[in-house]
């Protein structure tokens, strides 16, 4: 495998950087190696395709890269992973396929790989005649050319392709390097010989100093770079003029690559002398993670990424914080406070070095250098006439900001103690915190204290500011805020105020939202200066601390927090919506590794520990030293908010391959989705929300692992939407990302359910049927026994009619005559007579009771009658009969009809004994559910209260009544004895047709 790659510059997938972008001084330097996901610390190339993934070639793989994980992708056997290239399409010259090198083993085509989707395709080049191909380049003009080890150079333009065979006078180990200038013009350098294309020929560029090895770099700013061993030169349209020599190991010889950036200032990498940067006529080292460079690669964002051999990948981001400590000049790393006068000079109180001041980008240690007792600098702040305030423990000071090598003391002031925050107003007014719990106010040489006669009682002031009204504000260390009114203060209250702890900062927006940083709850946010409703930003709603010391507001519409947990910013858009709770949510970016800064924590302890200064450039207070932040080098705010993907669903630990959507049986216990979202500048900015219909009640916000895992999930479709912040101000709108498809087992499948179904509907007509054929067999067969007892009923009938009523007929007429021929037998045959009549009638009732013929109400109310006629007539009452014309077909069984019949008999019975009636009328009448017999009377009437009178010839009273009531309740009907309207008795019974139905 060569060491040696093209050196050429690599084709940006997204255009260039802004206009009008700054151009950096400064570089912070992050480094990856493997143990952070890289296939090899050996890189071999690294590339941007179209999307703004970067692309690391390694000695051992290839893997893509989102600024946070590396997705390792396998090379196929025959590839070269290095030379990278992007493959152009016709119309924009962009493509989502990059290209290797490579050849196939089994058939030993020579040609390269296009790797497309995460799939590799091979495609053979047959000009090549079997040379395998070492480098790729993608022209400007939408062509891709092939540089193959022998010297032939390939070219693939619009479909046609064409060989360029190596001329017989070049030799070389190396393989064919391209360049290309401003004008798209391609170069070729294969040898030491240099050939620029003209139409469709390749034409040697005589040089006037030939040397034996060169290296040549693309431009985009004008004629193309050209190394010499001991020279940079370049083009300059008709000849090659020098640039500068090059120092010892620099030369041609030792360069593996170099790239012109989007500011058109040179970097060059070598083998043993590692990186370093051309502007005009110097060269400046940079550090990278190794001095073995191999590959160089801008991308969209202006980061420059170096692939190192043996050193991992290196990135090279514009500095846009500076930490400024004892490295720097500075004696104490801990500066208290930071204060900007009006010559653009800034001014620190450091702890143990005194006050410092940085002019010009130069750091001033005045009281080092002038040689003033050593002292701690508590505070400093500028005066509009030029003065500069200073507190110490040694009492105030007062100095001039043009020259502050003398220093003069202010007796007034020398007796205050641990002051802790001082504030100049914009009169000139110098506000000062004094212990005990006063604040005391310096104008025209005269001292003013204020305390609780003046109306302020609050315990230890830790924040001052001033209105837009001139209106001075105190904030307490005891949650209390006030107010200035003239030469008093006033209190300002608020909800909740004795839960936020101290004040620490007050901020008065432009929109009049009023800002206050406290201990405990975060940030209170007053919007439009209402303090009946405000809203508490803590960590519960995105902040990464609830500390807040300090508030500044950037020109790019982004808000700085200093806190205890670190510095961070959050664009004002964020904060208007939060502010009109319109959500509940923030986006605070925390500075941190992308960065390159440590973990910083701003105490507050004095004021003022935060400065914004007239450059637009921002300073903090830190314990690690002084940070100088550039907002105008942080991520631009026009950039988009970057796409999210899907780059990996793993199941039980187990790959699966997915496009718009992915399906797995229900009995999968964990799944892991990997998401992607691209941002090769600061990752750790970047915030992804995701939410899984049908199983997410809301949005969540993805951890910085950027993996998603989901207990088993029951059977259904479920789809991924996610949403990505850079925390500028927007969310990323996108559809929804994928569909998982969950499978129910085979048990809660729809083919298994309508089985079930359609199992339990035949089984229920089974059982249906069977039921049925049972109860139709039963009520056969209790139809079929009651014709049996029917029949026997009506045989026994008839036999007691035939049998025993001839017998008894025939003792009656046998007594009859017996009397006609013997008259001393006469009362014996007579009562002989009398018995036999009546066991007749007993008889002729049990053979209408038994007989199956009349179980009809019909009969009932016929045979009723007769008797009632038989019976009445032969007392001499009068009977009367009211019936229906027409009798409902209901059926009667003998039991009901002979306990109805007994009824009545016994009801006729009481009358004829015991009611001295002389009418009686019978009424039976019908509904759709009872059948009732009515019988009224005119005699004396009847008390069922009372009890009965006592009878000599009978030595018990009589149970007619309680036998009414017993037979109608073995029936189910009811029995009522009741006066008359007009008199008499009345008697009811009443025999519902369902229990007779039942019977």
């Amino acid at each position: 495998m060569l060491l040696f790659l093209s050196v050429i510059a690599f084709t940006r997938g997204v255009g260039p950087l802004a206009a009008g972008a700054p151009i950096p001084n400064e570089y912070t330097l992050r480094e990856w190696h493997e143990t952070d996901g890289l296939p090899s610390d050996e890189l071999t190339g690294v590339q941007q395709d179209a999307q703004g993934f970067l692309w690391v070639a390694s000695s051992s793989g290839l893997a893509r890269f989102d600024g946070a994980v590396f997705e390792p992708t396998e090379v196929p056997a025959g590839g070269i992973p290095r030379g990278l290239a992007q493959i152009p399409n016709a119309t924009d010259g962009k493509s989502n396929e990059l290209a290797m090198p490579g050849n196939l083993p089994t058939t030993h085509a020579a040609g390269y790989f296009v790797l497309h989707d995460g799939h590799f395709r091979f495609e053979a080049e047959a000009e090549s005649d079997g040379h395998p191909v070492q480098t790729i380049f993608a022209a400007p003009d939408g062509s891709l050319w092939f540089g193959c080890e022998d010297g032939t150079v390939l070219r693939q333009h619009a479909g046609k392709r064409q060989g360029f065979e190596s001329p017989a006078n070049v030799v070389s180990k190396k393989a064919p390097a391209f360049a290309t200038d401003k004008a798209g013009q391609l170069w070729i350098l294969r040898g030491n010989r240099l050939e620029r294309l003209q139409g469709e020929q390749l034409i040697e560029v005589v040089l006037a100093h030939p040397e034996p090895e060169l290296r040549i770099a693309s431009s985009t700013s004008g004629g193309i770079w050209m190394f010499t061993r001991t020279a940079l030169w370049r083009w300059s349209g008709t000849a090659f003029t020098e640039v500068r020599a090059l120092p010892d190991r620099h030369g041609a010889h030792f360069i593996l690559t170099a790239l012109e950036d989007s500011h058109g200032y040179l970097w060059v990498g070598t083998r043993s002398q590692g990186l370093f940067r051309v502007i005009g006529g110097d060269i400046l080292h940079v550090a990278t993670s190794s001095e073995y460079v191999v590959a160089l690669c801008e991308d969209s964002e202006g980061n420059l990424w170096v692939a190192c051999n043996g050193g991992g990948l290196s990135r090279l981001r514009p500095r846009a914080h500076r930490l400024l400590d004892r490295s720097s000049g500075l004696k104490d790393n801990f500066s208290y406070t930071v204060a900007e006068d009006a010559t653009g000079a800034v001014w620190l109180a450091n702890r143990d070095g005194g006050m410092v001041r940085i002019a010009n980008g130069v750091i001033d240690p005045v009281s080092a250098r002038t040689g003033w007792r050593e002292f701690s600098a508590m505070s400093v702040y500028p005066s509009p006439d030029g003065h500069i305030w200073m507190t110490t423990g040694l009492g105030e000071f007062r100095t001039d900001a043009a020259n502050p090598e003398t220093a003069t003391r202010i007796p007034a002031l020398s007796a205050f103690r641990n002051i802790r925050a001082t504030f100049v107003a914009r009169n000139g007014d110098y506000w000062l915190a004094v212990d005990p719990d006063r604040v005391v106010r310096w104008r025209a040489n005269q001292l003013t204290t204020f305390g609780p006669p003046e109306g302020f009682d609050g315990h230890e002031v830790r924040a001052f500011a001033e209105d837009s009204a001139g209106r001075l504000w105190l904030g307490a260390a005891d949650g209390r805020l006030f107010r200035s009114n003239g030469n008093r203060f006033e209190t300002v209250s608020f909800p909740n105020a004795d839960t936020c702890g101290s004040l620490q900062v007050i901020r008065f927006e432009s929109d009049g939202t009023i800002l206050l940083g406290t201990t405990r709850r975060g940030v209170i946010i007053f919007p439009a200066g209402d303090f009946s409703r405000p809203r508490m930003l803590d960590s519960s709603h995105g902040l990464p601390g609830n500390n807040i010391t300090q508030i500044l507001r950037d020109d790019f519409d982004r808000t700085w927090f200093a806190s205890r947990t670190g510095i961070f910013w959050i664009h004002g858009s964020y904060l208007r919506d939060f502010a009109a709770g319109r959500t509940d949510d923030v986006h605070a970016v925390l500075l941190g590794k992308d960065d390159d800064l440590p973990d910083l924590t701003c105490l507050g302890l004095f004021q003022p520990a935060a400065w914004k200064a007239h450059d637009g450039t921002l300073w903090f207070a830190t314990r690690r030293g002084m940070l100088h932040a550039d907002p105008a080098l942080v991520t631009p705010s026009t950039e988009a908010p970057p796409p999210v993907a899907v780059t990996a669903v793993v199941c039980d630990g187990r790959a699966r391959t997915f496009d718009s959507a992915v399906k797995f049986p229900s009995i999968v216990r964990k799944i892991q989705l990997r998401l992607s979202a691209l941002n090769l500048s600061a990752a750790q900015s970047v915030q992804v929300r995701y939410r899984l219909d049908n199983f997410d009640p809301d949005w969540l916000i993805l951890d910085h692992t950027r993996t998603i895992t989901y207990p088993r999930l029951p059977p259904g479709r479920y789809v991924l939407s996610t949403m990505a912040s850079n925390g500028n101000g927007s969310w990323s709108s996108q559809p929804a990302l994928l569909a998982i498809i969950v499978t129910p087992p085979w048990w809660q499948a729809l083919w298994f359910r309508v089985t079930v179904v359609l199992g339990s509907i035949a089984l229920v007509v089974a059982v249906v049927r069977h039921w049925s054929h049972r109860r139709l067999r039963l009520r056969l067969e209790r139809s079929e026994s009651a014709h049996s007892i029917e029949r026997e009923r009506t045989r026994i009938a008839r036999n007691i009619h035939d049998d025993l009523g001839a017998s008894l007929t025939r003792i009656s007429l046998l007594t009859q005559s017996a009397q006609q021929g013997d008259s001393a037998n006469t009362a014996t045959l007579d009562k002989i007579h009398d018995v036999t009549r009546a066991i007749t009638r007993s008889m002729d009732e049990i053979v209408w009771a038994v007989n199956p013929e009349q179980d009809n109400p019909e009969s009932l109310v016929y045979y009723v009658g007769n008797f009632a006629q038989a019976l009445l007539g032969a007392a001499g009452i009068r009977c009367r009969l009211e019936s229906p014309d027409i009798l409902p077909p209901t059926p009667l069984n003998s039991n009901v009809r002979y306990h109805l019949f007994l009824g009545c008999k016994e009801a006729l019975n009481n009358v004829v004994k015991h009611a001295h009636a002389t009418e009686v009328t019978i009424r039976i009448s019908t509904g759709h559910d009872a059948l009732k017999i009515t019988i009224a009377d005119n005699g004396r009437g009847f008390d069922p209260n009372q009890p009965p009178a006592p009878n000599p010839l009978r030595p018990h009273a009589g149970n007619g009544l309680r036998n009414l009531e017993k037979r109608l309740a073995e029936i189910h009907g009811t029995c009522t004895i009741a006066h008359g309207p007009e008199g008499g008795t009345v008697v009811t019974l009443i025999a519902p047709w369902p229990a007779v139905v039942r019977e």
